[in-house]
């Protein structure tokens, strides 16, 4: 598939509503301000992939732009018990749990979820640091009793260790070939899509198209962009060292 313009994407999808290339779309109509459309575009592509994180996130940004802050924080649970790395997902849902007056232990379990996917992220260090800095002032002292209980023995239990290697979704058909974009459509939704369905190789291209972009735009808050979005767990080494050789970081 090769797509130089919108027009192209949009005529495509038009035949294809079931398509895991519809974020892009919705991306690029949310981009525009044209949120009907994005919208529309995000509820038909979710009828065919109802946990596509990119689709739902997009969807979270639309009801958090059209105020609807209760549905956005749904949508972004959601985003975030299908894709557990999504660090921006992470970040909107403490920003509106924050506005929601959500309770602080509710807060705390957020931001720990920011931090744990973004171990420097200055924010969530800061209030995970107050918070808990609080909870320790107000805890009452412990009253020490002598008491002597007698001594059981328990065999000790081997911790059972979490099963970290979860597989990547299988790649879909309208994925197979090699995707070609121009580098105006290239986004990271984009790369969110196809690294989503284990297409690392097309995502790196997508990648290098956002890196030409940078270099003749912004080329400092595209480098930024890429370092943190490439801050997951699988595939980090790799995806870093790609980041550093196109950006020149």
């Amino acid at each position: 598939m090769d797509f130089k313009n919108q027009i192209e994407l949009e005529l495509y999808f038009a035949d294809h509503f079931d398509t895991i290339l519809f974020p892009v779309l919705a991306d690029l109509y949310f981009e525009q301000d044209d949120l009907r459309r994005s919208r529309k575009v995000c509820e038909i592509g979710l009828k065919h992939h109802e946990n596509d994180s990119a689709g739902l996130f997009i969807l979270s940004q639309i009801e958090k732009q059209e105020g609807n802050l209760k549905e956005a924080e749904k949508l972004l649970e959601r985003v975030f018990s299908s894709n557990r790395e999504h660090l921006a997902a992470a970040e909107n849902l403490c920003e509106i749990q924050t506005v929601l007056g959500r309770a602080t232990n509710r807060l705390l379990k957020s931001w720990k979820r920011v931090l744990d996917l973004d171990p420097k992220h200055e924010t969530a260090q800061s209030f995970i640091k107050k918070i808990e800095g609080d909870s320790e002032k107000q805890k009452p002292k412990a009253v020490t009793k002598t008491r002597v209980k007698p001594i059981v023995e328990k065999e000790a239990s081997v911790p059972k260790k979490p099963n970290n290697n979860v597989p990547p979704p299988p790649a879909i058909n309208d994925l197979s070939e090699p995707l070609k974009v121009s580098s105006r459509l290239a986004t990271f939704t984009l790369v969110s899509v196809l690294k989503n369905q284990g297409l690392f190789s097309q995502a790196l291209d997508v990648l290098d198209a956002l890196a030409g972009r940078a270099r003749r735009q912004q080329p400092h808050v595209v480098r930024h962009a890429v370092i943190r979005f490439m801050r997951t767990r699988h595939h980090a080494q790799a995806w870093h060292r790609h980041a550093q050789r196109s950006l020149g970081c």
